[in-house]
């Protein structure tokens, strides 16, 4: 049997990670980097920068591929934003709207609708600003689980791989981030 050879075996996976990795991008790209470059423009430089490091995608087989893939592309989005955001030129920051880290907001509220089903627009406006809150007051690791859990739809394995953790105590960090959302939600409304 032949080897597959490098390129076509990138483009293969590319395909089969490719929407997971758009909504990735979607959801971290700053608004002011938007404002400057495609999220589609952001893809196409994240799959040329894996193409220029194929020999890490191929190592290390029992990492999956798209933890490797996902690295990538996180690490070329703050390449373009230090490209686009950092330059001499025109201030990027006199350029941000009011609805920056749009994406991420709206990340957030489809995990507040799944609190309760929403019976009216006002309820739901409530649940959301709640959500908000209670987001607030989590520690940055429990909201990075939680947001590999149900944003980027990372399994278990993939989400340990991602952050340089053995299966088991991914495990563990999101059920544990799962129960402080839960109490704080019920603390924030004990009627929920």
């Amino acid at each position: 049997m032949c080897p597959v050879p490098d390129n076509l075996w990138l483009a293969e996976q590319w395909q089969q990670y490719r929407e997971r990795l758009l909504r990735l991008l979607v959801m971290r790209m700053p608004a002011v980097l938007q404002a400057r470059l495609s999220v589609e423009d952001l893809l196409q430089e994240a799959y040329l920068a894996c193409g220029r490091r194929l020999v890490y995608l191929q190592s290390e087989p029992e990492v999956p591929v798209y933890v490797k893939l996902r690295r990538i592309a996180l690490q070329t989005l703050v390449d373009m934003e230090r490209h686009h955001l950092a330059t001499q030129k025109r201030d990027a920051m006199k350029e941000r709207s009011p609805e920056d880290d749009a994406a991420a907001a709206d990340a957030w509220a489809q995990f507040a609708d799944t609190i309760s089903s929403p019976r009216t627009h006002l309820e739901k406006l409530e649940r959301q600003a709640m959500a908000r809150r209670v987001l607030s007051l989590l520690s940055a690791t429990d909201r990075e689980i939680l947001e590999l859990r149900h944003f980027e739809e990372m399994s278990n394995n993939e989400c340990a791989a991602a952050l340089g953790i053995e299966p088991k105590n991914a495990s563990i960090r999101y059920v544990r981030a799962l129960k402080r959302f839960q109490e704080l939600v019920l603390r924030e409304n004990p009627y929920a």
